[in-house]
Formats: structure tokens, sequence, C-alpha cells
């Protein structure tokens, strides 16, 4: 059977993105959003991760409902983190906010290390076996991206050099904001995908897809993890990119399907 996903109520979504990284800082207009459909991200993670491994034994998947748990707990992970380095980078001297700049890219750095090894011990199965190594490869991009903030300030704490040329190193952090919203977005519209984990792909009586594989009480589980995480972010017109995700994965939990330990149609 086909398989789609019935439409978010949040979709479109305006998600303005705030980048601070020491003395440089820009926000991006509110743009509308509309959520594609899950099999149109299928297509991209092919393109970007490739075919799987086939050498050895693959392991066992695993439980979709750990997967999501994950997910959801770095989605608030990356959101606190985000939110005090935007606090820190508001106050201070210039090379203060460049020593807090080298402080929350290293913050950044080692809470998406700690989630890619996480990931890396986890394995979906088709049609979402691309997922979690494409979530993977995104993180890592981010740091290779926060590990060049944390040289660029270096540079300037250091103080002035004959031969350095700052102009192009303040270019290069803006190239460097614009990757990280790219990879932001592409975060975020993975989101009805990773909802999608938890979709039994089983018809009902009317042939639609009309229940998860988790029971009532995880999905409870899941909406308060979200709810308690990000608390009224959830309900601001404008959000960055993370709490969108968090924002669309409670409305799809909200919506009106059956979990497993309630009766078919």
């Amino acid at each position: 059977m086909p398989f789609t996903l019935r439409p978010c109520p949040r979709s479109p979504v305006s998600c303005p993105v705030t980048y601070q990284t020491g003395l440089f800082s820009e926000t991006k207009g509110s743009k509308p959003m509309t959520i594609r459909v899950a099999f149109a991200i299928v297509c991209v993670f092919a393109l970007a991760v490739g075919p799987p491994s086939t050498f050895g034994t693959e392991p066992p998947e695993t439980s979709h409902l750990t997967f999501v748990t994950e997910y959801i707990g770095e989605l608030a992970v990356i959101e606190h983190v985000h939110e005090l380095a935007e606090k820190e980078l508001e106050q201070g001297t210039p090379n203060q906010k460049l020593s807090n700049s080298v402080y929350a890219s290293t913050r950044f750095q080692l809470e998406l290390g700690a989630n890619v090894s996480q990931l890396k011990g986890m394995r979906l199965n088709p049609p979402f076996e691309k997922l979690i190594p494409s979530i993977i490869t995104f993180n890592e991009n981010k740091m290779t991206l926060h590990q060049r903030i944390i040289d660029i300030s270096s540079e300037f704490l250091a103080g002035p050099k004959p031969d350095m040329d700052y102009g192009k190193l303040v270019a290069e952090v803006s190239q460097i904001r614009a990757r990280l919203d790219y990879i932001d977005r592409a975060l975020f519209e993975a989101t009805p995908l990773i909802f999608a984990t938890l979709i039994d792909r089983k018809p009902d009586s009317k042939n639609h897809l009309s229940h998860l594989i988790i029971t009532k009480a995880e999905r409870a589980k899941l909406i308060h993890d979200l709810t308690s995480n990000f608390g009224s972010k959830l309900d601001q017109k404008e959000q960055n990119w993370t709490v969108s995700a968090a924002s669309v994965l409670r409305a799809y939990f909200l919506k009106d399907y059956k979990c497993s330990d309630e009766p078919w149609e």
C-alpha cells in the first residue's frame, strides 16, 4: 500500500532562523514553509547518503519508539544550547562575545557528537533505512561547521596579524550560517518521515493507515517530553527550525491516529 501522511495542522510554518557567532549575527526573515510528503524526503536522503552497506550481518532493527524518543531528546538538547548561546552572545565586550562563541560552538559539537554516537548504534529497516544515516551525516556536517566557527573566532581573539585577511573570515562566517540554516531546514523537513516511523503500515477496514505502533501511554509520554522540554515555544508564531520540528511532531501526535492498544475498525 502506498505510504502517505495526512496533512499536519501546522503547515505552513513560519520559521525565522537566527545564528549568532561572536560578533557576527544575522536574522533571516520569515518564509512560509509547506511540509513535503514523506516520499520526496526519502528521495532526497537516497541521493545524499547512497546505498546502504551490505558488508557483514546487519544488527537487528532498532525499536521505532526508541529512535523517535532519542530524536526528541536531541531536539530538546540542541534548543537548550541554542537558547543559552543567544543569551551569552548578547552581552559582554567584543572579545567576550568571541570567547562565548567558541564556548557555544564547542557545546554544540559535544551534544551533536553524543547524538551521533547514539544514532550509530541504531538501524531502521526499509522504507526508513536511509533516515538515520542521513541525520548522522547532517549532524557531522554541523560539527565540522562549528569547528570552523571556533577556528575563526580564535583567529580574532589572537589579535591582529599583518598577513590575515579578516574580511575574508567575516565572509566565511556568513557562508557557515547559511549552511547551518540549510541543514536545520533539511532536518525540519524530515519531521513527517520521523513521525511516519510510528505509523502502522497495516491498513484498516477503510484501507487507511489509521493506527500507530505505540500504545496510548507511549504516545502520551512522547507528547509530555515535547511539552516539558519546549513549553510555550511550541505555540509561538515565530519559531526556529528546531522548535518548529518539535511543534510539528506534537501536532501529529495530537491527531486522531489510534494507538496499538485501541480497537481496529
